[in-house]
Protein backbone atom coordinates (compact mmCIF):
# COMPACT_ATOMS: atom_id res chain seq x y z
CA UNK A 1 0.00 0.00 0.00
CA UNK A 2 1.02 3.43 -0.60
CA UNK A 3 1.99 5.67 2.26
CA UNK A 4 2.93 8.86 0.56
CA UNK A 5 0.55 11.78 1.86
CA UNK A 6 -0.39 14.97 -0.46
CA UNK A 7 1.01 17.65 0.04
CA UNK A 8 -0.99 20.64 1.34
CA UNK A 9 -1.56 23.46 -0.88
CA UNK A 10 0.38 25.58 1.99
CA UNK A 11 3.48 23.09 1.68
CA UNK A 12 3.50 23.11 -1.89
CA UNK A 13 3.75 27.17 -1.92
CA UNK A 14 6.49 27.17 0.37
CA UNK A 15 8.33 24.50 -1.61
CA UNK A 16 7.87 26.78 -4.71
CA UNK A 17 8.92 30.21 -2.98
CA UNK A 18 12.15 28.15 -2.33
CA UNK A 19 12.38 27.72 -6.45
CA UNK A 20 15.04 30.13 -7.76
CA UNK A 21 13.19 32.09 -10.45
CA UNK A 22 14.87 32.69 -13.47
CA UNK A 23 14.36 36.35 -14.10
CA UNK A 24 14.56 37.68 -18.09
CA UNK A 25 15.34 41.11 -18.99
CA UNK A 26 12.56 43.37 -19.63
CA UNK A 27 11.47 43.47 -23.51
CA UNK A 28 11.95 46.48 -25.47
CA UNK A 29 9.64 48.88 -26.63
CA UNK A 30 11.17 48.04 -30.45
CA UNK A 31 10.64 43.89 -29.89
CA UNK A 32 6.73 44.53 -28.34
CA UNK A 33 5.90 47.12 -31.15
CA UNK A 34 7.49 44.47 -33.66
CA UNK A 35 5.49 41.97 -32.46
CA UNK A 36 2.40 44.04 -32.75
CA UNK A 37 3.23 44.89 -35.73
CA UNK A 38 3.83 41.17 -37.10
CA UNK A 39 0.43 40.29 -35.97
CA UNK A 40 -1.30 42.54 -37.87
CA UNK A 41 0.81 41.65 -41.11
CA UNK A 42 0.35 38.23 -40.77
CA UNK A 43 -3.54 38.73 -40.17
CA UNK A 44 -3.50 41.24 -43.18
CA UNK A 45 -1.84 38.58 -45.19
CA UNK A 46 -4.75 36.52 -47.03
CA UNK A 47 -3.33 33.62 -46.36
CA UNK A 48 -1.15 32.77 -49.40
CA UNK A 49 2.74 32.23 -49.03
CA UNK A 50 5.10 34.58 -47.42
CA UNK A 51 9.07 34.67 -46.47
CA UNK A 52 9.19 34.86 -43.17
CA UNK A 53 12.70 37.28 -44.16
CA UNK A 54 10.26 39.80 -45.37
CA UNK A 55 7.31 40.05 -43.09
CA UNK A 56 10.26 39.72 -39.89
CA UNK A 57 11.98 43.13 -41.75
CA UNK A 58 8.52 44.53 -42.46
CA UNK A 59 7.79 43.79 -39.13
CA UNK A 60 11.06 46.06 -37.76
CA UNK A 61 10.36 48.70 -40.09
CA UNK A 62 7.60 49.27 -38.46
CA UNK A 63 8.14 49.27 -35.23
CA UNK A 64 11.36 51.70 -35.93
CA UNK A 65 8.58 54.17 -37.51
CA UNK A 66 6.05 53.69 -34.27
CA UNK A 67 9.29 54.71 -32.21
CA UNK A 68 9.73 57.88 -34.13
CA UNK A 69 7.36 60.08 -32.63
Amino acid sequence: MNNTKKKTLEQEAQEFRKLKVIEEPPMSARIYLAGQALSGLLAASRGGSIRLSEVKREAYEWADRMLED
